[in-house]
């Protein structure tokens, strides 16, 4: 999946500004998959990470239309875009568990089976399905700060500096939360 560098960016996020609806098609084309993941990777629900996906790059488009027609401050900061969407994300995953208590589910066959790369043999497959619901439960078993800043160091692979921003911590706070998240997620993984 091609990423785009800070200058494509920077570029791609100047058309959006002036209400170009073909480069913010592009940023949702590059930035879909990603944020979808990183929802997912949160609720363990395809319909709801489907769902907060589809509102990331909507109020994204929002805010990027209001504060054309308005002029108001501009908070997507350095111009990263991606910490922006991530952003939005978060706070919206955090919304949802606030407004409503969802059980615990599963990881569902979908994922599976996307996750698993089509040319293992058999045994190497259930090894992998079983290795990924191991992490899996693991990581259900840390607290919500720790299990984030793993999705976003080691799944998304985003700097320490962007998880910051994405965070609202500073760039220490963020390493030594992935260093006591990690060990964490060792220790969760042995049990």
């Amino acid at each position: 999946m091609k990423t785009l560098n800070d200058l494509e960016e920077k570029l791609i996020l100047k058309r959006a500004r002036k209400g170009d609806r073909e480069a913010f098609a592009e940023v949702y084309d590059f930035y879909v998959v990603k944020i979808f993941r990183f929802v997912y990777l949160k609720t363990n629900s395809k319909e709801t990470a489907e769902d907060l996906t589809s509102e990331v790059f909507l109020k994204c488009w929002r805010y990027i239309k209001r504060r054309k027609e308005s002029g108001e401050k501009e908070i997507i900061k350095g111009n990263k875009l991606s910490s922006f969407l991530y952003k939005i994300a978060r706070n919206l995953i955090i919304d949802f568990y606030r407004k409503k208590q969802v059980p615990t589910i599963e990881i569902d066959d979908d994922l599976k089976d996307k996750i698993k790369d089509q040319k293992q043999d058999i045994l190497s497959d259930i090894s992998a399905k079983q290795e990924i619901e191991g992490l899996m439960k693991a990581l259900s078993k840390l607290k919500g700060e720790y299990r984030e800043i793993i999705i976003l160091r080691h799944v998304e692979d985003l700097s320490i500096t962007e998880i910051a921003e994405i965070t609202g911590k500073t760039s220490g706070s963020v390493r030594v939360s992935l260093h006591r998240g990690v060990k964490m997620l060792e220790k969760a993984m042995k049990d």
